[in-house]
């Protein structure tokens, strides 16, 4: 290497190597400080990248673990609430058993009852008060039912309004919505008003619709005899032989799904109502003996109802209900008539209660079962109204709905809600807006209260009428938002634990008779409000075994993290060491280094 005083190339390499040396000091002393490996995107892009998500998974967990303890605090809240009202209904029911025995006169009675009813207020007061963080937790904040009344097709489907002036059917299967004519027509919904026609061709008219298995079954006239469809979404299969064999089953009156079997009831004017179940391929067997034994009984509507089918059939003596008990066994559950001379029943079922709907001489008339043969009135004979027609009676957000009308020139459609008791509210009358709809049908699917109408003049109409609001209270825990994974859904807001809810807000001991009366419906009451209790209870269980899981997944994902992150403190401190030793010894040599070119003056200096 030649001697040089313009370039000390010894002076600038051990510069830069005392730079370097000294950058990595800074670092292990950054390192050594804070504790953590990466400081810097520079000291680790890939490792800084995952740090974060972690940190932004840690954290969220972190506050999921406080959300659910929340929910916890809320729950027990609630839950205390709720044993209150547990003393409250079982002092009514010792009151109640109280007033039933004979040794009591009408005075003490009164007294008994003043006490009952304050037990009610008091249950309607706890229910209203009780609140978590100001949100209601055994009552609504607000009605949760808008009204939409959206008209969501051309009148009698754009077709004959004679043909299409009535809808025997609406379902909905996973979001496609289907509804049947009383033509040759199944309708599947589109958007707007736009419906496309995908009936089979065979047939001559549509009686019913339903679904079963996610697929829709259809019901359609022959001349030899009804015929059953099954349509999976793409394509029609005829499931059975036109009329099951016997021509005069001519029509349908009712599908029916228990336990994943399909059941059919066939309209038989000659030898009475048939009840078939499906057995696959093309073959049925018959489950009862015609018409229930009674020629004269020639349609049925059926439902499911703890695990068995019901149905309900009548003639000019009244109604019937039976119940299936298997291998083709029926047990009469309703004596004829009902102590009413009226039609075949509609089923709905809330709270785990079983009602039915029929027409009567006196107006629509609507009943509670009460088990065994025992039925009770829940409403005035026509809602007070008069000669007020019975449709469709269906449980929509967990409320009764039912509509009326009729078919005469003068009939407007009208929308009853069930208030508890033998009380109803009119909550629509004018046919949704137009008088030509005489009579309304209702269809309940998810959020949306469905009405069909019969209008001869305009032809069938088809309405989404009411829309749920009552979304349960979500309680979030997870890092992301995948239902019954990362939440958990509590219909807390729907309990509905007041005495309408409960169904004793019209109950009394101040006679024998009342006071024995009331004795079942409040044994009713102490159940569904168990059932709520029960269902806190397992919640309240479920959060606290969350809460351990997302502490261990956070610990363990804590852990990842701090592997990829911080320093480890053995290793840096020897890197400090030898940077340190490093840095020193540069710092001498570059000393070293810049007295070297003092030599070329000492060269220059010994040649005077």
């Amino acid at each position: 290497m030649s001697l040089t005083i313009n370039h000390n190339l010894m002076a600038s390499n051990t510069a830069r190597n005392l730079s370097t040396h000294y950058g990595s000091l800074a670092v292990s002393t950054r390192r050594l400080s804070s504790g953590l490996r990466i400081g810097t995107a520079a000291d680790d892009a890939a490792g800084l990248a995952v740090r974060e998500i972690m940190r932004a998974d840690i954290a969220s967990l972190g506050q999921g673990v406080r959300n659910a303890n929340d929910a916890i605090s809320m729950i027990q809240v609630a839950d205390g609430a709720l044993q209150v009202i547990d003393e409250k209904l079982i002092r009514m029911k010792e009151l109640a058993t109280q007033a039933a025995t004979g040794t009591y006169s009408s005075t003490q009675r009164l007294i008994i009852d003043s006490e009952f009813q304050a037990m009610k207020a008091e249950i309607d007061r706890i229910a209203h008060s009780t609140e978590f963080n100001g949100i209601k937790l055994l009552e609504r904040n607000s009605d949760p039912v808008i009204e939409i009344i959206e008209q969501i097709n051309i009148s009698g489907f754009g077709q004959d309004p004679l043909q299409n002036r009535m809808s025997y059917g609406l379902v909905e299967i996973d979001g496609e919505l289907y509804a049947a004519g009383r033509g040759t027509e199944v309708w599947n919904y589109n958007s707007g008003t736009s419906w496309s026609n995908i009936a089979p061709s065979a047939g001559s008219g549509i009686v019913v619709i339903d679904k079963w298995e996610n697929n829709l079954v259809v019901s359609k006239n022959t001349p030899g005899g009804m015929t059953v469809y099954s349509y999976n979404g793409t394509s029609w299969s005829q499931i059975n032989n036109p009329g099951f064999g016997n021509p005069n089953n001519f029509g349908t009156d009712a599908f029916a799904t228990v336990n994943g079997e399909l059941y059919v009831a066939a309209h038989n004017n000659s030898s009475g109502v048939e009840i078939y179940k499906y057995e696959g391929g093309t073959t049925w067997s018959q489950i009862n003996v015609d018409g229930f034994g009674d020629s004269l009984n020639t349609n049925a509507y059926m439902t499911s109802y703890n695990g068995n089918l019901y149905a309900s059939t009548w003639n000019s003596t009244g109604t019937e209900v039976y119940r299936y008990d298997g291998s083709n066994t029926w047990t009469q559950v309703a004596p004829k008539g009902l102590d009413k001379t009226s039609t075949a029943l509609h089923f709905a079922e809330i709270n785990d209660t079983l009602y039915g709907s029929a027409a009567s001489p006196a107006g629509a008339v609507v009943f509670e079962y009460q088990g065994e043969s025992s039925w009770l009135q829940v409403n005035e004979d026509g809602f007070g109204e008069g000669i007020t027609g019975a449709t469709q009676l269906v449980s929509f957000n967990n409320e009764l709905y039912l509509g009326g009308g009729g078919q005469a020139a003068d009939d407007v459609g009208t929308v009853y809600k069930y208030a508890g008791g033998t009380s109803w509210e009119r909550i629509l009358d004018d046919g949704l807006g137009n008088p030509n709809n005489r009579q309304i049908t209702l269809w309940s699917y998810g959020n949306i209260l469905y009405a069909t109408t019969f209008n001869p003049t305009d032809g069938v109409e088809v309405y989404r009428y009411l829309q749920s609001q009552n979304d349960p209270m979500i309680v979030h825990f997870g890092t992301k938002n995948n239902e019954n994974i990362d939440n958990y859904k509590i219909n807390l807001m729907d309990a509905r634990i007041g005495t309408t809810g409960l169904n004793i807000a019209n109950l009394t001991v101040e006679t024998q008779d009342s006071a024995s009366s009331a004795l079942p419906r409040l044994t009713e009451a102490i159940i569904y409000k168990d059932k709520i209790r029960a269902t806190l209870g397992a919640t309240q269980n479920r959060l606290e075994n969350t809460i351990t899981n997302l502490e261990i997944q956070a610990e363990n994902l804590q852990a990842a993290e701090s592997r990829i992150s911080d320093a480890d403190m053995a290793t840096e401190m020897t890197e400090f060491v030898k940077s340190q030793i490093l840095t020193q010894s540069a710092t001498a040599m570059l000393a070293q280094a810049n007295s070297l070119p003092e030599m070329a003056l000492q060269l220059i200096q010994g040649q005077r």
